[in-house]
């Protein structure tokens, strides 16, 4: 074992594997293709020359030199160490934005939901029985419908427009069983009390959308615009949730401006589904017909082309805070309910935040993004903290520190994040900002409206899929502001300076 150690540690043996390592770093680095030129070449031979250098300067120790022979191994061994470490964070680096870009199909699962005192236990007791589904959701129900068909053979089918016309066909019998989507069951309960408890599910049928193709930028020359959705859900990214983050980053590389424009999630807008209008319903109820819904509604009713999507889940996804090694937010003074001096106690994690300056940590921040309550504008205000949070991660992934926190970066949004873009253009918007360390403008504008519990019908709306029959919250939108948004968008896509957003 001796002998072994001390041929590895020989000079010569030393001398080997750190050009075996050099080149190895040096050849990863370049296929990751995130390090300027102007960095990547200095740093690769600067380790080329240091350890011929420390070659030779051993080599010549007898002649005169009074350091140890051993003082020099041990500068040898550190130094392959090193590379060898930043070998493997760029392969982690790399393996990651393999998997986070791209796009994915995306996977929304329904539940076969009957009375909890039928005989019903299994999809097989369903055999010749009558199933509802919703007629809006007929495209994707229907793919579901074969998956059922594979194991009881053909199914009768009906349809009803709304949850309360389904929830009253199964408690009345006049059908036997639900065909929903999970996400959706627990929301039965605004409708009828209690309906959870007095169903049961007994079958699950999880079904894919195809991933949504990006309108592709050169994103580091020209501005671009990317729908930001954001999930309060644990688990694979893939699955489907209500989106209870909707922004739009519009990104301008060279005049180094970002404008991230905030949506309620309840806006009442036209859902746009494979290009046809389905009837009105909340932003967020859009993201039942996958990520492509929601984004062709935005583009819909804001009149502007969206070239990429990312989607993140929350709970996962701020654990980048940790990793960055906290965020610095300035938090403003909101009207809030129980006193004037703006100063409010989260109901997640019972933190007391007040207006000024305010260091935060990953929970600290989920617990300030995820408040409502304590605000008299409730979910407007969610959406501007929501805001004000990803302006404070751009702010610190965009400053010369980023480089030793990188790894940590991608440790944490492996599980948590997905985009369209391809991974060059990831890298490439990378590069760029390491090359230059420019700071960015980040401005923000979150779109207003009437927010108030309202009950909507035919006459009101006009059409059977607009109704909105439970009196579920929603926010009418006001034009005026959505008009000042989309000339907000253009100024920074056509290239012209926005020097502050005004609120309307």
């Amino acid at each position: 074992m001796k002998s072994f150690m001390k041929a590895i540690l020989s000079r010569r043996m030393l001398f080997i594997i750190s050009m075996l390592m050099t080149i190895l770093f040096a050849v990863v680095m370049f296929n990751l293709q995130i390090l300027p030129l102007k960095y990547y070449i200095p740093l690769v031979v600067v380790f080329f020359v240091l350890f011929i250098w420390l070659y030779k300067v051993e080599k010549d120790k007898k002649k005169g030199r009074q350091i140890k022979a051993s003082i020099f191994k041990c500068v040898q061994v550190l130094l392959i160490v090193v590379l060898a470490i930043g070998t493997l964070s760029a392969l982690k680096g790399s393996n990651l934005l393999a998997a986070i870009t791209g796009g994915a199909d995306q996977v929304i699962e329904y539940s076969v939901v009957v009375l909890e005192k039928s005989s019903y236990n299994r999809l097989e007791d369903l055999e010749g029985k009558l199933i509802a589904t919703q007629s809006n959701d007929a495209i994707q129900s229907n793919r579901a419908l074969v998956e059922i068909e594979d194991v009881i053979g053909d199914v009768n089918t009906t349809s009803y427009d709304d949850h309360a016309s389904l929830s009253n066909a199964l408690l009345q019998s006049t059908v036997d069983s639900l065909l929903i989507k999970t996400v959706d069951y627990e929301s039965y309960d605004d409708v009828y009390t209690d309906f959870t408890e007095i169903t049961k599910v007994i079958h699950k049928v999880k079904i894919t959308v195809p991933r949504v193709e990006a309108t592709s930028a050169n994103v580091t020359k020209e501005a671009f615009n990317v729908f930001i959705s954001g999930m309060d859900q644990e688990g694979d990214i893939s699955n489907f949730a209500l989106s209870d983050v909707n922004m739009i980053a519009t990104i301008n590389p060279t005049t180094k401006q970002i404008l991230l424009t905030s949506i309620p999630r309840d806006y009442f807008v036209d859902i746009i589904q494979n290009g046809v209008n389905i009837g009105k319903d909340k932003l967020t109820h859009s993201s039942k017909g996958g990520i492509s819904t929601t984004i062709d509604t935005v583009e819909n009713f804001l009149g502007i082309e969206i070239n990429y999507y990312v989607k993140f889940n929350f709970t996962s996804f701020i654990s980048i805070v940790d990793a960055l090694g906290g965020i610095t937010i300035d938090i403003p003074h909101y009207e809030v309910k129980n006193n004037d001096e703006g100063i409010f106690t989260t109901r997640k994690g019972k933190y007391t935040m007040k207006p000024g300056i305010m260091e935060m940590d990953a929970h600290q921040a989920l617990c300030f993004v995820r408040e409502r309550y304590s605000f008299v504008k409730g979910d407007v205000v969610r959406g501007q903290n929501q805001m004000l949070m990803l302006k404070a991660i751009i702010k610190k992934c965009s400053s010369p520190t980023i480089i030793t926190k990188m790894d940590g970066v991608f440790t944490s949004l492996q599980s948590s994040f997905e985009t369209n873009m391809t991974a060059r253009e990831v890298k490439s918007l990378i590069n760029m900002q390491i090359s230059d360390m420019a700071g960015w403008d980040i401005q923000s504008y979150h779109l207003e409206g009437d927010a108030s519990q309202r009950t909507l019908t035919l006459a009101t709306v006009g059409d059977v899929s607009s109704v909105n029959p439970n009196g579920m919250y929603i926010m009418e939108p006001y034009l005026e502001s959505i008009a000042l948004s989309k000339s907000y968008i253009e100024t920074i896509i056509e290239g012209k300076e926005i020097l502050k957003v005004e609120q309307d």
